[in-house]
């Protein structure tokens, strides 16, 4: 058996990991919860606008190299920020047709950003 190099799985928790979640270390996903405790504060528009520009940027994928589609990202990040997007589509319909500034959630995040590098 000593002889066998068999490739170590990256993906799996390592003993420290699995021991911190078991004694509920991990704060933000609470042992048996099903839930993570992290919330969308804002409005459900600037979660459509911020996640599908990262959708569409591509910036995002999975590591085993299957796709994944807008509703499955969406899924995923609902879940994870708490935060219920009845129809996506028809949001992101909504959205797109909206009678105000194209972008003003992520012209604000531009802005915060420019803003904390200007810090001194």
């Amino acid at each position: 058996q000593a002889g066998l190099n068999l490739p170590i799985d990256q993906s799996l928790p390592t003993r420290q990991e699995i021991s911190a979640y078991l004694s509920g270390q991990l704060s933000l996903f609470p042992k048996d919860s099903g839930m993570t405790l992290i919330q969308w504060k804002r409005e459900k528009v600037d979660f459509l606008e911020l996640f599908l520009s990262v959708y569409d940027s591509k910036a995002v994928k999975s590591i085993d190299g299957k796709k994944f589609n807008k509703k499955e990202f969406f899924g995923l990040l609902s879940w994870f920020f708490n935060i219920q997007i009845p129809n996506l589509e028809n949001s992101l319909h909504s959205m797109k047709h909206r009678k105000i500034e194209q972008a003003p959630y992520l012209a604000e995040l531009q802005q915060l950003f420019v803003n904390y590098l200007n810090r001194d």
